[in-house]
């Protein structure tokens, strides 16, 4: 992969039909409550998870029609990741998560009442969740295992968070790797017994919210609250980067070279890891962007919205190769 230099990744905005993809919006986000979470087993079957601090809201599409899902009386759900139509694990605010078996969603006890930003995991019995208070300085992140049949906490070891996050956003892996991140730009990685630093560069000096990736040395991460942050994995380091004229992102996703990413005021932009340049794409009505979600057979799906009271959600889908 070409190395990246260390100056400020420079924002370009692209004029041509070539990079001029098709965004309209899936149905009217504004009818719900916020949208948080997009995950699908492919494209007839996308889940987006949402909805108040009061109930939560899930939406599905099977490859035609948008249809609202019974939710179980959980809080807010902020992120889904599954393993098929019938294996699907959702999490929420104040420790919420259910599950889906392909007939109906459950409500899940965790051993915690903080929220959960994150699920990932590399089959439906070896997942983990992450979270915390991120209001609450000095307290600690939390980060759950679950075995198919219940979540146990985990335990991080101090020495390993020494930039202090009192939350972990999320967690995600590919083949052997798995990160996690979150608050100070503190990134984590699993070695198959503990959670330990992952340095990420002086770069990381905000929030880091999402990351996704092609390969296991081509990851992205993204975050800044402020100003944009992007922090590049090649398989042996994170670099991170701060990109100029970029407000605070909170979503990516990869479904080859380039990284699709989409942040604060409906912002959506393109990455390229290999030559650092981040493309402006589009603006989405509606919000913020929270998270991209690709079927693998051209679509892109971007869900978000106000996450401020009264709540209300943004659902767009981008036709297209990146």
């Amino acid at each position: 992969m070409r190395i990246i230099p260390t100056s400020l990744i420079t924002l370009l905005v692209c004029t041509s039909a070539a990079c001029s993809p098709t965004w309209t919006e899936a149905f009217d986000g504004a009818a719900h409550g916020a949208l948080s979470g997009v995950w699908g087993s492919g494209p007839d079957d996308v889940f987006l998870v949402g909805g108040t601090f009061d109930q939560a809201e899930i939406i599905h599409f099977d490859g035609s029609d948008w249809t609202d899902m019974t939710a179980p009386a959980v809080p807010l759900l902020a992120w889904a990741y599954g393993w098929g139509p019938d294996q699907v694990l959702s999490v929420g605010v104040d420790g919420a998560a259910a599950w889906f078996d392909g007939t109906s969603w459950t409500a899940i006890d965790t051993p915690t009442d903080e929220d959960l930003w994150g699920v990932f995991g590399f089959s439906a019995d070896d997942a983990w969740a992450v979270g915390g208070d991120a209001n609450d300085v000095g307290s600690e992140p939390v980060i759950l295992h679950w075995d198919g049949v219940a979540f146990t906490e985990v335990t991080v070891d101090a020495a390993e968070l020494p930039r202090a996050p009192a939350s972990l956003f999320k967690v995600w892996g590919i083949g052997d790797t798995l990160f996690a991140l979150g608050q100070g730009g503190q990134i984590v990685s699993w070695d198959g017994a503990a959670w330990r630093n992952s340095p990420a560069g002086a770069g990381a000096d905000q929030d880091f919210v999402s990351l996704w990736g092609s390969t296991e040395d081509t990851i992205v991460a993204v975050g800044g609250r402020g100003n944009g942050r992007i922090g590049v994995w090649d398989g042996a380091a994170w670099e991170t980067h701060q990109p100029s004229g970029v407000g605070g992102l909170n979503a990516v996703t990869m479904p080859g070279d380039v990284a699709l990413v989409g942040g604060l005021n409906g912002f959506v932009g393109v990455f390229d890891p290999g030559t650092g340049e981040l493309t402006y794409e589009d603006t989405i009505e509606g919000g913020d962007v929270h998270a991209l979600w690709n079927d693998g057979a051209g679509r892109t799906y971007a869900v978000g919205g106000r996450f401020v009271e009264p709540l209300s959600g943004l659902a767009w889908v981008r036709k297209g190769a990146l």
